[in-house]
């Protein structure tokens, strides 16, 4: 019996010169990236990590940290991406929690990373990516890697149930939770995307999202990879350059969040309206797009071009995705990825039928195998062998389901309950809306009232609260209307950029 493919053989240096991934420094081909991988791995094993050691990357998006990746798999270590928006004393959380036993960083982000030094307890070594001044620590230089063999470590291999990639949660309260991804669940939830998205060698998939976040790395990069297609990578979105980058490097797919389709929206106002530059989708994950963006989205750059999906961090990656042929429906994250499973459950954990609402759980071989030194969240996590979401949901008879918002952000007013999110879907339908986000504030007769803070399209006239009343009144119940609302030029967010409800909260309290 052959043994089961780890993480690290999802990357096939005998591709050789075909290009794995088109980066602004020109095109690097299987075999150099692959050759890349082996030498980081060699470089974990000297410095002395074992198997189940954490490497911390401190690095934006480009193609060495994408060969670290592999090469942390390949030794054995677990490869910890840092969101680089983090401050320092966000990082050190992360770094001594993981008790990193080494972290890689790009030349910009030293100086994050020296900052963060006196907070740690244990310092790690350090490989240093790119040319730098002398630091206030020991650094190791990339050019260190050039000296390293180009083959694969021979010796202890993994097993497929050892953890390999421990991605931290971004959470809007406390401190985030590690979550323990093993190489039997990252190579499950790679096949299950490349098929899905029927990836072959002649896609090619401009990436412009984090590569310390799951949507990169487990869409733009693991799956592609594996099926031999070319990633054009870039540092970061720019809505100015997007679809030069498309038409320019011929993709034929993309990665966005709805905050990326608005900000494409609101850069192309007033110009006429164009072609999608060759795309055959762009998925769209990272939060529920509103039913009137995808459809302005659409009408402007062209119909069947958005494929909403759906995924956590604790999945690995996508669970729900709208079918890539055959109908789609806004407002739904789609139908569930088969091996997949995934139930609509009520409080004691027990699955819903059609149409009722509850919580979206999930189960199968893409789900995590729990937090990080936190056994209490993990098994707070699990309801009858199901992973409990935290998202709740109803699935209609075709199978396709709608996100109604987050448990822990349903509003209680007088004892009603109220979806901050159905109310965000309805406010964002005014033409002068880009974007609402809605919390519960305090009400000493009702407990907690809808509060609502809207981002304004360009050139718009701000609407009047009459206005937007009477937009809710139309669709939803009275008890949903908004008693405040806040005009604001940017709404607070979390270090991955997702919508900080505690921050809007406080726009209310000044």
């Amino acid at each position: 019996m052959s043994e089961q493919l780890l993480a690290g053989e999802l990357l096939d240096g005998t591709r050789g010169a075909a290009v794995a991934i088109e980066f602004e420094d020109g095109p690097w081909s299987y075999e150099a990236l692959d050759r890349l991988a082996n030498r980081y791995a060699h470089f974990f094993r000297r410095r002395g990590l074992v198997r189940g050691d954490r490497v911390s990357f401190l690095v934006g998006n480009e193609p060495a940290l994408v060969a670290a990746y592999f090469g942390a798999f390949r030794a054995g270590v677990v490869a910890n991406p840092v969101n680089t928006r983090l401050t320092p004393p966000e990082i050190a959380y992360v770094l001594n929690h993981a008790g990193s036993r080494c972290v890689l960083v790009s030349a910009e982000l030293l100086p994050t990373l020296e900052a963060t030094w006196p907070l740690l307890q244990r310092p790690p070594e350090v490989l240093l990516l790119g040319d730098a001044p002398a630091s206030a620590f020991a650094c190791h230089r990339a050019s260190e890697l050039d000296a390293l063999p180009a083959e694969a470590p021979a010796q202890d291999r993994p097993s497929p149930q050892d953890d390999a990639l421990q991605i931290y949660t971004s959470g809007t309260t406390g401190h985030p939770k590690g979550v323990m991804l093993t190489h039997a669940n990252v190579v499950a939830a790679t096949r299950i995307v490349a098929r899905a998205f029927e990836i072959t060698p002649a896609d090619r998939t401009l990436c412009v999202m984090p590569l310390f976040h799951t949507n990169a790395l487990m869409f733009s990069h693991l799956p592609f990879l594996c099926s031999g297609a070319t990633v054009v990578l870039r540092r970061r979105f720019s809505a100015s350059r997007f679809w030069d980058e498309c038409r320019h490097q011929r993709a034929d797919s993309a990665s966005a969040s709805p905050t990326i389709l608005a900000l494409l929206l609101a850069h192309e106002a007033g110009a006429p309206p164009r072609g999608a530059s060759g795309l055959k989708y762009i998925k769209v994950a990272s939060a529920p797009t509103p039913v009137d963006l995808a459809e302005r989205f659409e009408a402007r750059f062209g119909a069947g071009l958005l494929l909403e999906t759906f995924g956590l961090t604790e999945t690995t990656a996508i669970s729900t995705m709208n079918p890539l042929h055959g109908r789609r429906k806004f407002g739904s994250i789609g139908q569930v990825l088969a091996p997949q499973e995934l139930a609509i459950l009520d409080d004691e954990g027990r699955p819903l039928p059609a149409g009722a609402t509850g919580e979206i759980g999930l189960r199968g071989e893409t789900v995590m195998r729990g937090y990080f030194r936190d056994e209490d969240n993990t098994r707070k996590a699990f309801v009858n062998g199901w992973f409990r979401s935290g998202d709740l949901a109803r699935r209609d008879e075709d199978g396709f389901v709608f996100i109604v918002g987050r448990r822990k952000e349903m509003i209680l007013r007088g004892g009603e309950n109220i979806s901050p999110l159905e109310i965000e879907q309805v406010a964002g339908r005014h033409p002068a809306v880009r974007e609402a986000a809605v919390v519960g504030i305090a009400d000493r007769r009702l407990g907690q009232v809808p509060a609502a803070a809207l981002i304004l399209r360009p050139g718009f006239p701000a609407p009047s609260e009459a206005e937007l009343e009477a937009l809710v009144r139309a669709r939803l119940m009275a008890y949903c209307v908004p008693t405040a609302y806040r005009i604001v030029e940017e709404l607070p967010r979390t270090p991955s950029m997702k919508v900080s409800m505690p921050g809007v909260r406080d726009l209310f309290a000044k």
